[in-house]
């Protein structure tokens, strides 16, 4: 089959529109690069607002301590939440009087004065 000039137009066409959308694709990661440069410039500089952050080692403390608290945290969140599963394991149903009774009312009232807000 041989090229028609029609055909070698629309195959030049092609090539340009094809080198164009590599430029346009170029481009667009430039920018994106250049947005995430700016977005990080502005973070650190709020984050050195509110710490005392002034290196990278300190600030990869810093997030090492958070995380560590979040996992304290959350630790402490499951075991809050078994504790309290045991409890409501052991509750029976009153069918007379219409409601659940406690198994062990003085160890749950224990258990709940030792996360008492206000000593």
């Amino acid at each position: 089959m041989q090229d028609t000039p029609e055909t070698a137009e629309l195959a030049k066409r092609a090539e340009e529109a094809s080198q164009h959308a590599k430029q346009l694709r170029a481009e667009l990661r430039k920018k994106r690069k250049a947005d995430k440069l700016k977005l990080q410039q502005q973070l650190g500089a709020e984050l050195l607002k509110f710490t005392d952050i002034e290196t990278v080692s300190q600030l990869r403390s810093y997030f090492e301590k958070e995380l560590n608290q979040e996992a304290q945290q959350d630790i402490e969140a499951q075991q809050l939440a078994i504790e309290v599963n045991s409890f409501a394991d052991q509750l029976t149903w009153n069918e007379q009087r219409q409601y659940w009774q406690v198994a062990d009312l003085r160890a749950l009232t224990d258990w709940l004065a030792t996360h008492r807000s206000r000593h």
